[in-house]
């Protein structure tokens, strides 16, 4: 049986501002993307033994690299096309909003074709597609365990259960959850 295991990565420690406008999105961005894990993000034992009998494999963010230390191992592949999509943004101070409200408004106008700034929904959708590929190829050997993010690892499931996968539409909406992923 072939099974693949998608993981949220462990809370990042950063605070985002309380609002922001869409000029400061690349920035604030940028601050997530290279935030360490915080010190009391643990990961259950159960990911933990997973984690120890798998082909582990991470994007190359910190919070997906570093969930897999945590767990005890190294990850067998660190790749960028495992990244989380980048939300499409305005680029202007018109208004202000709390980073939660900029992200469901950019995903919003994203899923209806706006991609300014970001990457379109097409484009994350074909990335998706090309990730799954190579976790079906790799779990061939064995069981797989991807380090990955929320959005992304939504994308990525879709693709599995259209392969012939059973498991849930969403893999993870909490820190260190995870969506089994199973080819009988």
């Amino acid at each position: 049986m072939k099974e693949i295991i998608l993981v949220r990565h462990g809370e990042p420690d950063f605070t985002p501002p309380l609002k922001i406008s869409g000029k400061e999105i690349p920035k604030l961005l940028k601050k997530y993307n290279e935030a360490p894990l915080t010190n009391r993000s643990i990961p259950p034992k159960r990911l933990r033994f997973l984690a120890h009998n798998s082909i582990v494999i991470c994007s190359d963010l910190p919070r997906s690299v570093q969930s897999a230390k945590r767990c005890g191992v190294n990850p067998d592949i660190v790749d960028p096309l495992f990244e989380e999509s980048i939300p499409p943004h305005f680029q202007n101070d018109l208004f202000r909003l709390s980073p939660k409200n900029w992200l469901i408004f950019s995903r919003i106008v994203g899923f209806i074709g706006f991609s300014n700034n970001g990457e379109s929904f097409i484009h994350t959708k074909k990335r998706a597609k090309r990730a799954a590929d190579i976790l079906i190829k790799e779990s061939k050997k064995n069981r797989v365990l991807l380090f990955g993010h929320a959005l992304f690892n939504i994308f990525i499931a879709r693709e599995l259960i259209k392969a012939g996968f059973i498991g849930k539409r969403v893999p993870a909406k909490k820190y260190w959850e995870f969506g089994n992923y199973r080819l009988l």
